[in-house]
């Protein structure tokens, strides 16, 4: 350790002292995030790309969104991105947020090439529903995004017309049926506009094929979703309906299947 971590750890030290807090990846005390926990949160060299299908009973004729990602949704990134939705920890913002940037900028490297002359992509965040926002008091996605670095403009546009119900217990067809709708254009705000959906973690993907149709029917193209991670049900669920698996790694469990830490408030929309 050099000469300016050890000043860094000794400062660390003495506010662990004044402010008590345990790591939002492994609970050990005395750091926000540990040592080790900020080694396992490597910013991957690219992002992996997946193509999230609508199911038989989806919209006819709506297409695959493609979706590039950095992480699955496990271990500590999991545990850090928990910690800063369901406990407030923003101390995690920064290392995960550096991982989305990984899957905004592949995301902008495949996109802005096939953009139409004159076109510009701006990014468009997937809403937090009322009562999430009323719980935290922040969109956790904005969060990562402030420290995802160079991006494009961000868009605005979309709002939740309905709370749809928690979607944690709910098999795939029943979140497609409980997200149906629930999504709406602001105005006329979104009309000619080309965009990349944002999101945090992906499982089925219906969140964001819900936030695509409603964009759509304020007259914006999508082209595509970057998000921080997703989990192994999103796999599993393309892979059952559609035959698209895309690797045979497993992350671990849906959203629904968290650790036991304090919560704010659960509301899991995707």
């Amino acid at each position: 350790m050099d000469a300016r971590g050890a000043v860094s750890e000794a400062i660390l030290d003495g506010l662990a002292v004044l402010l008590p807090v345990e790591c939002a990846g492994c609970g050990t005390a005395d750091r926000g995030i540990c040592a080790d926990c900020r080694a396992a949160l490597v910013v991957p060299d690219h992002a992996e790309h997946h193509l999230l299908e609508v199911p038989a009973s989806g919209a006819a004729g709506a297409h695959g969104l493609p979706l590039w990602f950095a992480v699955g949704y496990d271990g500590v990134p999991k545990e850090v991105l928990h910690a800063l939705k369901e406990a407030g920890r923003l101390d995690g913002a920064r290392p995960l947020g550096r991982l989305l940037g990984v899957a905004v900028m592949r995301a902008l490297e495949a996109i802005e090439p096939r953009l139409p002359v004159g076109a510009r992509l701006e990014t468009l965040v997937v809403p937090s529903s009322r009562a999430a926002f009323r719980t935290r008091g922040y969109n956790p996605v904005e969060s990562l995004l402030r420290w995802a670095g160079p991006q494009p403009r961000r868009a605005t546009g979309l709002r939740y017309r309905r709370t749809p119900r928690d979607q944690a217990s709910l098999g795939a067809d029943e979140r497609w049926s409980n997200l149906s709708g629930s999504v709406g254009a602001v105005s006329r705000r979104l009309e000619g506009r080309h965009l990349l959906l944002i999101d945090d973690v992906v499982t089925t993907g219906a969140t964001l094929l819900e936030c695509r149709r409603a964009a759509e029917e304020g007259g914006a193209v999508v082209w595509g979703a970057a998000a921080l991670a997703h989990t192994a049900k999103v796999k599993r669920t393309n892979s059952e309906l559609h035959g698209d698996l895309v690797s045979r790694q497993v992350y671990g469990g849906g959203k629904g299947a968290e650790s036991n830490r304090p919560r704010l408030g659960r509301r899991v929309l995707d």
